[in-house]
């Protein structure tokens, strides 16, 4: 029997589902069935009911569930106080970040991170709020990055970063192509091309818009990829939206796509999360210090900026 077996099945008992379980921990969707299945066969124990569509745990299984989070508790406890007696700015640190965000974050400030805190093993993985939050509570995750605010009863810091405003990707085809800033008003929802249902961005910009939005045509496209959606738009039609960082990356022949909105700075709030308790936070801090030394200065101020809500609530 072994920690890492243990995780497996008490991420299984929480998640119902070893496509989810391996998603979450970064893993293959077999590992996690072999470990788990190891583990039923050295307990003599049925674990988990497979008979149903969402995989549940059983009787015994519960109670063994139940036995098994206090010991990971603990493990992570005594983790914990063997990283406090050394005071210098090392160790392994696992942040989630949201998948709108990561790919065009993760590249400014990783170089600089290693040469400012070269013993600091940064593992980054990319998830949905939900999923980061349950990270953080769980302690798979000692931080996470996210749009907020967030509704949360959970021990959780929320400490902003900066802001990010957001802007729209038009169609050379489009008519408002011939503008350089965009009213909201004017736009023909019907054109906007959107993230898959349930990211926090899209819900930002529905709330910009003031409506719900909905997708219609022959065409349906789900992404949680702010990129492709900018590609349908070049070689489709229509509009997106981008975040600010996403429009640093785009090519100079491409910028006249891109489109002020007008009208007050609306921004998405981009914050750390960590547990209150969370005895990283050396390196949780030396990776803000980097990521703030690392962003356009004009997006740390908050000042005469509207911050759009997520409408995310914990469940």
């Amino acid at each position: 029997m072994t920690l890492k077996q243990l995780e497996y099945a008490v991420a299984l008992g929480d998640l119902g589902s070893y496509g989810r379980v391996a998603k979450f921990m970064g893993v293959s969707q077999p590992a996690v069935s072999l470990q788990i299945q190891a583990l039923e066969e050295e307990l003599d124990i049925k674990l988990f009911d497979r008979s149903r569509k969402q995989v549940e745990p059983t009787t015994n299984g519960i109670l063994f569930l139940q036995k098994a989070q206090s010991l990971l508790t603990e493990s992570k406890h005594l983790e914990d106080f063997a990283f406090q007696l050394s005071e210098e700015v090392q160790g392994d640190l696992c942040l989630g970040i949201i998948p709108t965000l990561s790919p065009f974050l993760v590249p400014l400030f990783v170089d600089e991170l290693n040469k400012r805190y070269p013993k600091i093993n940064l593992r980054i993985v990319e998830a949905i709020t939900e999923d980061i939050l349950r990270g953080v509570k769980s302690g798979m995750f000692h931080g996470g990055i996210i749009s907020t605010p967030i509704e949360s009863k959970s021990n959780i810091e929320i400490q902003p970063i900066f802001y990010e405003r957001f802007f729209l990707y038009v169609s050379d085809k489009h008519s408002l192509y011939k503008f350089d800033k965009v009213e909201i008003e004017k736009m023909d929802y019907n054109d906007v091309w959107m993230l898959k249902e349930g990211n926090c961005f899209m819900d930002q910009v529905t709330n910009i818009c003031a409506i719900e939005l909905q997708q219609k045509g022959s065409l349906i496209y789900e992404s949680n990829n702010i990129d492709a959606l900018r590609r349908i738009v070049e070689y489709k039609g229509g509009i997106t939206f981008v975040p600010e960082l996403a429009t640093l990356t785009i090519p100079a022949d491409q910028e006249d796509l891109l489109k002020e909105i007008e009208g007050k700075e609306r921004v998405r709030e981009v914050s750390l999360i960590n547990l209150k308790s969370e005895v990283r936070r050396n390196l949780l801090d030396s990776v803000l210090e980097t990521i703030k030394s690392c962003i356009p200065k004009q997006m740390l101020n908050k000042e005469n900026k509207e911050v759009v809500k997520t409408n995310f609530v914990e469940k």
